[in-house]
């Protein structure tokens, strides 16, 4: 079961990073508030042995933190604004109004940024300082007990941030162990695997396709290795069949660039219809036709796919 609660509360951060950025995209800032809210609870459920208040909320609006706890010893400042100017901007105002042992700028995404450089001749030995993602958040829940996984799942499930719907559904695992024990038998890569077929394929389209690769397997990313490898080998599965009969009708070494597109197509069709039906009894992270051609993309790139025999499976 504990088990189950982990998978659920990855797929709701990964479902609130995305509505975040829509939020973000839009210019509305409703959604900043929520948020606190929410990493509070959590964040109360994490350290239980003090309590979070919402800065904002108790006294006013704070110009450098958002959350801190009742022993003044840990302060949060929540944004999905991840800039270097942003902590510098923060730890200006903080360090000459506030006494909270330890700060921690908590961004709204998995994937903090990298920096070439830290913040210690800023911050002056005045306090701790810690950036954290949602990924480091998940961490820490990941190291909780079972009770207290619990009570975090609970409160995920009242923002409405899991599905109840899906948490009764069971996984595909018989999927999952077929994926584990699939050999990769094509091993070009994409651009091989165009070339091979259109040799005159242009450059500008095949970096179209690579940036489209890039982008899917960073939303795969953020869901757990079980759920995705069950959703791929379903996907494959299908898209075997697809190109079995492509490639028994067509005899011709080379394709255009329209019949690339349509065989992508087709694929993605394939892949939605077959986990539209297996969802009414399982429970996959991602049904919409574009993610799922993402994930026909990445299918042909990993060595499971192409647009010619050679990536037929026997």
């Amino acid at each position: 079961m504990a088990r189950v609660h982990i998978d659920n509360i990855i797929s709701a951060f990964a479902f609130l990073e995305n509505k975040i950025q829509l939020y973000s995209h839009l210019n509305l800032q409703d959604i900043n508030i929520h948020l606190e809210n929410i990493l509070r609870d959590l964040l109360n459920v994490i350290y239980s042995d003090r309590t979070f208040v919402n800065l904002n909320s108790e006294e006013g609006n704070f110009t450098a933190i958002d959350l801190g706890d009742n022993k003044k010893d840990i302060a949060f400042q929540v944004t999905s604004t991840t800039s270097k100017k942003k902590v510098l901007d923060t730890i200006t105002k903080y360090k000459d109004e506030y006494n909270y042992k330890k700060v921690f700028m908590l961004y709204a995404t998995n994937k903090k940024p990298k920096r070439k450089s830290n913040f210690d001749a800023e911050i002056n030995g005045k306090f701790d300082f810690e950036e954290w993602d949602f990924k480091t958040l998940i961490e820490k829940i990941n190291d909780c007990e079972s009770s207290q996984l619990i009570k975090i799942h609970q409160i995920l499930i009242n923002e409405k941030l899991i599905n109840l719907g899906e948490i009764t559904k069971n996984k595909d695992d018989s999927a999952s162990n077929s994926w584990d024990n699939l050999e990769q038998k094509d091993i070009r890569n994409f651009k091989d695997k165009l070339i091979s077929v259109n040799s005159s394929i242009k450059n500008l389209r095949i970096e179209m396709y690579c940036r489209e690769i890039a982008s899917g397997k960073y939303e795969l990313s953020n869901y757990s290795d079980r759920d995705i490898s069950a959703m791929k080998y379903r996907v494959f599965e299908i898209c075997q069949n697809e190109l079995y009969e492509f490639c028994e009708e067509n005899e011709k070494e080379e394709l255009t660039t329209k019949e690339i597109k349509d065989l992508i197509e087709k694929f993605t069709n394939q892949a939605f219809n077959v986990i539209e039906e297996r969802a009414k009894d399982y429970a996959y992270p991602i049904k919409n036709k574009d993610s799922l051609r993402k994930v026909v993309l990445a299918l042909i790139d990993e060595c499971y796919l192409s647009f010619d025999v050679k990536g037929i499976y026997v």
